[in-house]
């Protein structure tokens, strides 16, 4: 996705002269192509994400169109009480893109994993939320984003899985990506870095897979395209607590939808306890590509 993120970023600094990409010292290659195309149209403000969001408030201010870049435990965790009342107390058009969301960071230890900005951010009024898995996610993200006159936040992960979709997608309705002719019970949902593994599964063991990324406000559809299951297994990196599930379980509770049966595989509720690899730091969380396979068998009581 990095790729494609960088595409986006030069392609609306083109278009538009207004636009801006602001980093706080972070991002490095991601932006090569903006500085080499409109380098005037990106700054590096150095290493003050609370004076980065206060910055590109300001920007707003006077008419520009700001994109704020970060890694995840950075923007938003630490500069949340800026996002909250300088971008989204005046409803400013300000785009946060926080990258390595997870456990990516599993060699740099807690302080740069973050298994919760998702839960951070929804309580706080205006902003718009998405996780997008791939490509075609993330260019619908960020261009429903870019159209919002409001704050929004788009959270990366682990960029280097799978691709799911093979074509744009029209918006960022949830939407199947997979589908088995045969009727089941049982649906796979996820959103961004576990939905590669959520729609592995999915083809499988013969499951239906739901992406969902847009998190708030949450897909509308989502509801509609899951109310005839009676279970729902939720795959996300990401705390339980104010991530994919609790939306989703909200969402059924706000359409006076009954709510089917929920299980979670999430980050469980402890920190990293060791320093290893990307599927390591998931594992300790029981959520490495074998370990939801596993667990999944075990749900399905397949053998």
């Amino acid at each position: 996705m990095r790729g494609m993120l960088s595409e986006l970023i030069a392609g609306n600094a083109e278009r538009d002269p207004k636009f801006l990409a602001l980093s706080g010292d972070h991002g490095y290659a991601l932006f090569d192509a903006i500085r080499q195309r409109r380098p005037g149209q990106f700054v590096n403000v150095g290493i003050m994400e609370q004076a980065l969001v206060g910055i590109a408030a300001g920007l707003a201010k006077t008419g520009h169109r700001p994109l704020v870049y970060g890694l995840a435990a950075f923007v938003p965790l630490r500069v949340l009480e800026q996002i909250k009342m300088d971008v989204c107390f005046t409803k400013l058009p300000v785009i946060f893109v926080g990258d390595g969301a997870g456990l990516v960071y599993s060699t740099l230890g807690s302080s740069h994993q973050c298994g919760e900005d998702v839960a951070a951010l929804r309580p706080l009024p205006y902003i718009r939320i998405y996780a997008p898995c791939d490509d075609y996610e993330l260019q619908a993200s960020f261009e429903e984003a870019m159209a919002y006159a409001g704050p929004a936040y788009i959270r990366v992960g682990k960029s280097d899985r799978p691709v799911v979709n093979q074509r744009p997608l029209p918006d960022t309705l949830a939407h199947f990506t997979h589908q088995p002719e045969s009727v089941a019970d049982t649906c796979l949902v996820s959103m961004g870095s576990m939905t590669a593994v959520g729609h592995a599964a999915g083809v499988e063991h013969g499951l239906p897979h739901l992406s969902v990324f847009r998190l708030k406000p949450f897909a509308e559809n989502a509801i509609g395209l899951l109310s005839s299951f009676q279970r729902i297994i939720v795959l996300e990196e990401h705390s339980r607590y104010g991530g994919l599930a609790s939306s989703l379980t909200d969402a059924f509770i706000d359409a006076g939808v009954a709510v089917p049966r929920v299980q979670v595989l999430s980050l469980q509720d402890h920190f990293a306890e060791h320093c290893g690899s990307y599927q390591y730091a998931l594992s300790e969380h029981q959520l490495s590509d074998a370990d939801v396979q596993q667990r999944l068998r075990g749900l399905m009581n397949l053998s």
